[in-house]
């Protein structure tokens, strides 16, 4: 388990893909709790398997690698209980930064597209393109059919969700992008963040005219959000590990620089900040691993120059070969 200065970011290891870490938060199970809680048990399931593998490409394909591909970096997934967090940097270009942000839902977009031909095929599936309402509420002996409108649906619903420009989601950091050279860095969030507060207030109202709740719950959480990122930005760092630490689409972190320096330059947003300072904390134990191996290469040469080569066990001889390569790498 990592160290995490906030219980919302807590969470294991689930391997790498890509050259990029992929931790699962330990709040995860939180959203089968609630899907068996509202629905038939192997839907609950099946839509838990769905989503975190669709969050997975979009984080992995359509943020991190994009990144990487216009210049920019990626090193780091979570996936949430409602989302996905990908710690990425995009280069200080336009292309770079729109790009990573609509890269995610593009990247569901494009599996809604490979599955439309056998969607339209199936009687009733017509249903998943509603990505408020469950299309299947359970499973019958056309179940490969019902999995199909099921990861329509998902994909569906997060590419429609994403591209609403409410500030932290995909279409907010597009609107970001699209602001690039117009003011200050700070400038540029608040007046995002303020197209977020209207869009937010829109979408809640839609959501009590159509009486749906999970609308209500959507656009009230993302309201919330940006008005707390508003008070966040207007005083600094008062608010200095927020609320806002979650990102619903993804965590990336912008290298983009006001070019006017005569403002006040915008605060660093927490995920620069927990970047910055899980850099500091790898950086300290590579140091001591370090110093560790040099004590260590110390103790095996004054073993060889005392005792002779054959003094050594296996594993000495492979440490010294390993770091003779080292040097020999680092001097030539």
């Amino acid at each position: 388990m990592q160290p995490s200065h906030s219980p919302l970011f807590w969470s294991f290891p689930a391997g790498s893909l890509f050259a990029t870490r992929i931790r699962v938060s330990l709040w995860f199970p939180l959203l089968l709790l609630i899907l068996l809680v509202r629905f038939d048990a192997k839907i609950a399931i099946a839509l838990t398997g769905i989503f975190l593998f669709s969050t997975l490409l979009h984080e992995l394909l359509g943020h991190v690698l994009v990144a990487r591909s216009t210049g920019g970096d990626g090193s780091e997934i979570m996936l949430w209980p409602f989302g996905g967090l990908a710690t990425v940097r995009p280069a200080n270009t336009f292309k770079s930064q729109f790009l990573t942000a609509s890269g995610g839902p593009f990247t569901n977009f494009m599996i809604c597209l490979v599955l439309l031909p056998p969607l339209l095929a199936i009687s009733g599936g017509s249903e998943a393109f509603n990505p408020f309402v469950l299309p299947v509420g359970e499973f019958t002996a056309k179940w490969g059919q019902e999995l199909i409108v099921l990861i329509f649906f998902v994909n569906w619903a997060l590419t429609i969700v994403n591209l609403l420009p409410i500030y932290p989601l995909d279409g907010g950091r597009m609107v970001e992008a699209c602001l690039i050279g117009q003011g200050t860095a700070t400038e540029r969030k608040t007046i995002c963040l303020k197209i977020g507060t209207v869009a937010a207030i829109i979408f809640s109202a839609i959501g009590l005219m159509t009486d749906n709740v999970w609308i209500v719950f959507l656009a009230s959480t993302l309201l919330v959000m940006n008005i707390l990122e508003g008070v966040s930005v207007q005083y600094g760092e008062t608010f200095d590990d927020s609320f806002m630490g979650y990102d619903f689409s993804q965590g990336y972190t912008s290298l983009e620089k006001s070019v006017d320096t005569t403002h006040k330059p915008a605060r660093k947003s927490f995920w620069e900040r927990r970047r910055e300072r899980r850099e500091q904390e790898k950086a300290k134990v590579l140091a001591e691993q370090r110093r560790r191996d040099e004590e260590h290469l110390d103790e095996l040469l004054a073993k060889v120059h005392q005792q002779g080569m054959n003094s050594l066990t296996a594993q000495e001889k492979k440490f010294l070969e390993r770091k003779s390569k080292t040097m020999r790498t680092k001097n030539g």
